[in-house]
């Protein structure tokens, strides 16, 4: 799945669709080489829009049954910014994520200004402003001086942390073009200092080698969530907690088993629209 890192992205087509199965869009859609932006339109569906950078071969592509798909020539123009610029902030006390067409907030908030070229991981997903309300709870009686943010995307999560204090913070993303554009939105929000961000599958990488985290966070998809439960618990320091996130509803209950076999219990629980976002401790 490629994304633009630099806010202009040579587009010539445009595919659009809404499912209530976001999963299995993102899967269908892995193969094809594109950018792709994917927002909650009603707090069940999400709206994508994918570009090409030439008229695509869609052959083969399966999207899920409920997407009714439109495929269309575009003018020469950044559609990825474009499409961005209407979105209003993400509110989630005390963050404040907004593009660079609104203005901080004063008044002790936390502001993160995201890019409008991303064309992933602006915040306004149920599963980013789950994780970003339970680090919020989270932070009210804690302290944590180490953590981890694993598939980091556009560097959410990892920059809200820092802009909470946190100054010792490891992102990582298997996707090169995630960090790259991660590591520009650290520089962007004046955190690079704080940050360590690199190229990584999971926690398969010598900078995890050793480490304990007070606070591990993880927005990506069930299936992976579960396969990274134990090494979540191996490299969690006692009375450390995880967060993650990118588990439909219905899939929640065999995330929370799966962490439970490894001794990682259900502290805090958050449901917007489709989407859990969970809050474990050891």
């Amino acid at each position: 799945m490629s994304k633009s890192t630099d806010g202009y992205m040579p587009a010539t087509w445009k595919l659009s669709f809404a499912t209530v199965d976001k999963a299995a869009a993102e899967e269908a859609l892995e193969a094809f080489g594109a950018t792709i932006w994917a927002t909650d339109v009603d707090n069940q569906a999400t709206r994508f829009e994918v570009y090409f950078e030439t008229e695509p071969d869609l052959t083969g592509l399966v999207l899920p049954a409920d997407a009714i798909a439109d495929l269309a020539p575009l003018p020469d123009m950044d559609w990825v910014s474009e499409s961005q610029k209407g979105l209003p902030p993400v509110i989630v006390p005390p963050f404040y994520l907004h593009g660079s067409h609104d203005a901080p907030r004063d008044g002790g908030w936390l502001n993160t200004e995201m890019q409008a070229g991303n064309a992933f991981g602006s915040g306004h997903h149920g599963t980013t402003q789950g994780c970003l309300a339970l680090l919020a709870a989270h932070m009210k009686t804690h302290h944590p001086r180490h953590i981890a943010d694993i598939g980091c995307g556009s560097g959410v999560l990892a920059i809200a942390a820092a802009k909470a204090g946190v100054r010792h913070i490891l992102a990582s993303d298997n996707d090169p073009i995630a960090v790259a554009m991660s590591t520009a939105n650290m520089r962007l929000n004046g955190v690079t200092p704080s940050i360590y961000c690199f190229t990584a599958e999971g926690m398969a990488h010598r900078a995890y080698h050793a480490r304990r985290f007070d606070l591990i966070l993880a927005n990506i998809l069930a299936t992976p969530l579960c396969h990274l439960a134990a090494d979540f618990k191996h490299h969690l320091r006692p009375h450390g907690r995880v967060i993650v996130s990118g588990i439909l509803n219905e899939q929640a209950r065999r995330v929370m088993a799966r962490y439970r076999a490894h001794d990682l219990t259900v502290e805090r629980k958050i449901v917007i629209g489709a989407w859990t976002s969970l809050c474990f401790k050891r």
